[in-house]
């Protein structure tokens, strides 16, 4: 830590051994600016912003390059803010779970973020209807992120992980209004084959995310052997 960061007195580890940026006054708002900066390049965040600047201006190349840039920025802010707050504090005084107010926060931004997606497809299939099979296959691909929501809400509370379930419960219902809204605006005619093309995007979705987990904990084991 640098000169200033030293200088900053910290609570006696007999009274709070572990801290957070968020219990010091010095790194508090390094810490949120960043937090806020973070929340650009959230994923839930980041697609809305391209949806609703497709559904504005029915341009491809803007819907891209407005989240590409805006996650860039914010990614790159977040991490600067958020690693000067964290100087503050000695390595093995850091409680990397203290700011789980926070995570709710996130969670409720995402929600809304998934909505505002759904809204936007839904207003820009209604202007230019798109084939309804790619509907069909969207709607499969978001009961794959609830199911795995699901999934992620018992591990949690057979962790007793309480704020983790909150944060959960909320992006859960987020996607399923999501979409039973895509379901019913998005012009299917459901049938068997409609049927068979959501049962294709549930599945590759729980495979895709199969194939990232397995990769992640593989890259994981490899961390810990050097």
């Amino acid at each position: 830590m640098n000169d200033l960061h030293e200088a900053v007195t910290l609570p006696d580890p007999a009274v709070k051994r572990l801290l957070h940026p968020t219990d010091l006054p010095e790194a508090r708002k390094l810490y949120l600016r960043g937090w806020w900066f973070g929340r650009l390049c959230s994923l839930p965040i980041v697609v809305a912003l391209g949806a609703v600047v497709w559904a504005l201006t029915g341009n491809l190349f803007a819907a891209l390059a407005a989240p590409i840039s805006t996650f860039t920025v914010g990614f790159a802010a977040s991490r600067w803010h958020q690693a000067r707050a964290w100087d503050f504090i000695p390595r093995k005084r850091q409680d990397s779970n203290g700011a789980d107010p926070w995570q709710l926060v996130a969670a409720a931004l995402d929600a809304v973020a998934l909505l505002v997606t759904a809204g936007a497809i839904t207003l820009t299939i209604t202007a230019a209807p798109i084939p309804p099979g790619i509907v069909a296959y969207a709607v499969g691909s978001g009961l794959g992120v609830a199911a795995l929501q699901m999934a992620e809400i018992v591990l949690a509370a057979r962790n007793r992980q309480n704020r983790s379930i909150a944060s959960q419960v909320i992006l859960l219902a987020a996607v399923i209004a999501a979409s039973v809204l895509g379901a019913v605006l998005g012009g299917v005619a459901w049938g068997p084959g409609a049927y068979a093309l959501t049962a294709a995007g549930f599945v590759t979705l729980l495979l895709a995310y199969a194939l990232w987990s397995s990769l992640f904990a593989q890259r994981g084991r490899q961390d810990k052997e050097r």
